[in-house]
């Protein structure tokens, strides 16, 4: 193993903890309307990648992440336990105006947080 050789069998299983989808942009948007836009593109494929990851995994935070020409970035997420186009716009709509300033968006990005299973299990029990 000191050389980089390792004769241990690969285990490729993983939990996922998040799926996300995000789409750099050709240009910086400056208008609302672009930006939502691009939201109603993105969320078929952030619906299509989470049936795709395991149906069954409960979402525990859903958020969008906006990148600006500055290269700084923000994410803005929020406990949902369901995938929800309108809340995400909503999000979307608040990080936008709250912190663009008059900066350009060249990155729009939604994603889900999965729910542990194990932590699952505790949240159902009752209070």
């Amino acid at each position: 193993r000191s050389q980089g050789i390792d004769e241990r069998d690969v285990n490729s299983e993983r939990l996922r903890k998040s799926v996300g989808v995000e789409r750099t942009l050709a240009e910086d948007i400056h208008e609302w309307s672009d930006c939502e836009a691009i939201i109603e593109h993105l969320y078929p494929e952030l619906e299509r990648r989470l049936a795709i990851v395991k149906p069954d995994l409960l979402i525990a935070r859903q958020g969008v992440k906006l990148k600006f020409n500055d290269f700084q970035q923000t994410t803005q997420e929020h406990v949902w336990p369901q995938l929800n186009k309108e809340d995400l716009i909503t999000t979307a709509r608040k990080t936008w105006d709250e912190r663009r300033g008059e900066r350009g968006v060249r990155l729009v990005g939604l994603h889900v947080t999965l729910l542990d299973p194990q932590l699952e299990r505790q949240l159902v029990l009752g209070l």
